[in-house]
């Protein structure tokens, strides 16, 4: 009996500890993208409710006019831009309080300097518009920087643990509250000043909230030289990238708000809205969860690709399912739940759709590229694609009006992906094949979902697509 002592029993516990090092981690990470999702859908359902209502409170000119200021607001944020979040997540010192108070320190400050540019600037671009409204309009909205630089920087600490559920319940509940403050303070005063009034206020509340997610007692103004020199370093780039980024996907808003009457751009507007919906979900996925994860992963090259890859291409097959079926009905989607005046949104909304398509694929290519530490790339990605549409956009619209302008957007996607396809390859993660399949099988769908539908007596099928675009508003 003693000699059975010194031998080695098997010991089937080993196998469970095994299993249970990998097989949960795969699962936790399906299931935390799956809450993160349900939340940032939930969130989007609530700001899509939020547009129809609005839509019906406001004149379609009201709408463009807001959709000018917001890009404007949003360009003048990336000017200054040094991706204080991405620094965080990205940095191995982002957890510590030196490092996330000079991160949060630089970012009050800029702020404080946003402020004033919009200050300065209110007269020049009320100029180019030839719009006396911006005149006092934009130094109404100035104060929104102020508030927005103070907010804490718990939410990309929480991001860099990987406490995502917690970042997607906070963002879900402070949407709808923005949304009930946006359409309480416009049913009251149906005007432009109250569409201000709320975006101060909802902003306000956000930037109040984001103190109570994590402990703020740790939140001090410091400087730490170190920290601030890699949180500039890296900065840098982000600049940089986030900078064409804007121009990329906003100077159409930019160019229409001068080239198109403003109701025009009201109603294209709300085509944005939704069709930037999918698009911002697989953005904000890729921030959450791929960056966060392949930042902190050792996994490089063909290791990274091989582990990704399975779940990337059933999360592409959802997706061009979804999109496809997006697609044929997205304009009896609009006839449904909008008034006459904003009908002509439905057609822009087909197109966008097959440009948010190659977005997405992009979109899935910026994050793998940022967490290998390559955001060069996504800059280079975004200026392609602006040049694009800068080079195309005004000739198309003037000669051939605003339906054959929007299938510039659908080229420039695909160049844009392209670029980013020839960078992923070189660090070894390219899914050119994926791809491909994926593309053909949204294709597929769309038009198969369309004839299907137009069968069920829903649309009138591709005929109808046909006849949107023969009618001309510019």
């Amino acid at each position: 009996m003693k000699g059975n002592e010194h031998i080695p029993v098997p010991r089937p516990v080993a196998f469970w500890s095994l299993a249970h090092k990998f097989v949960p981690a795969r699962l936790q990470l399906f299931g935390t993208a799956g809450w993160v999702a349900t939340a940032f859908i939930l969130q989007q359902a609530v700001r899509l409710g939020s547009s129809v209502v609005l839509a019906s409170l406001l004149a379609p000119a009201l709408l463009g006019t807001m959709l000018l200021i917001n890009t404007l607001r949003t360009g003048v944020e990336l000017l200054t831009d040094v991706g204080v979040g991405q620094n965080i997540i990205n940095n191995p010192r982002g957890g510590e309080p030196e490092f996330y108070n000079t991160a949060w320190t630089i970012q009050i400050l800029r702020g404080v300097l946003l402020t004033i540019l919009a200050l300065a600037l209110s007269v020049p671009v009320a100029q180019i518009y030839d719009n006396a409204e911006l005149k006092y309009l934009l130094p109404f909205v100035a104060p929104v920087f102020f508030i927005a630089g103070l907010m804490s920087p718990s939410r990309f600490l929480l991001q860099k643990r990987m406490e995502v559920r917690k970042v997607a319940t906070f963002d879900l509940v402070l949407g709808a509250v923005a949304a009930i403050v946006q359409i309480a303070v416009v049913a009251y005063s149906p005007t432009i000043n109250a569409l201000i009034w709320g975006l101060i206020v909802s902003t306000a509340i956000s930037t109040i909230g984001s103190f109570y997610i994590i402990d703020w007692r740790g939140h001090k103004l410091q400087w730490d030289m170190p920290a601030a020199k890699s949180i500039l370093h890296f900065g840098k780039w982000i600049f940089l990238s986030t900078l064409i980024y804007f121009l990329a996907m906003n100077f159409d808003r930019l160019y229409f708000a001068d080239a198109i009457p403003l109701a025009l751009l009201g109603v294209y507007g709300i085509a944005r809205t939704f069709s930037d919906t999918i698009m911002l979900l697989f953005q904000h996925l890729g921030n959450s969860l791929i960056f966060p994860k392949i930042s902190a992963s050792a996994l490089r090259g063909a290791d990274l690709r091989r582990s990704i890859g399975p779940m990337r291409m059933v999360i592409l097959l959802v997706i061009a399912t979804a999109l496809a079926i997006g697609v044929s009905v997205a304009d009896q989607f609009i006839f449904l739940v909008y008034d006459a005046r904003y009908h002509a949104a439905g057609f822009f909304l087909t197109v966008l759709l097959f440009s948010t398509w190659f977005s997405t694929l992009s979109t899935m290519s910026d994050a793998l590229m940022m967490g290998v530490g390559k955001p060069s790339s996504v800059a280079l990605s975004n200026g392609v694609k602006l040049a694009v549409i800068v080079a195309l956009l005004p000739f198309i619209l003037t000669n051939f009006g605003i339906h054959a302008a929007l299938v510039v957007f659908v080229l420039a996607e695909i160049v844009r992906y392209g670029v980013l396809m020839w960078q992923t390859r070189s660090q070894g993660l390219g899914f050119a094949r994926q791809d491909i399949l994926a593309t053909m099988c949204f294709v597929i769908l769309a038009f198969v979902f369309r004839e299907t539908s137009m069968w069920a007596g829903i649309t009138g099928g591709i005929d109808a697509w046909i006849a949107q675009a023969s009618i001309s508003h510019v």
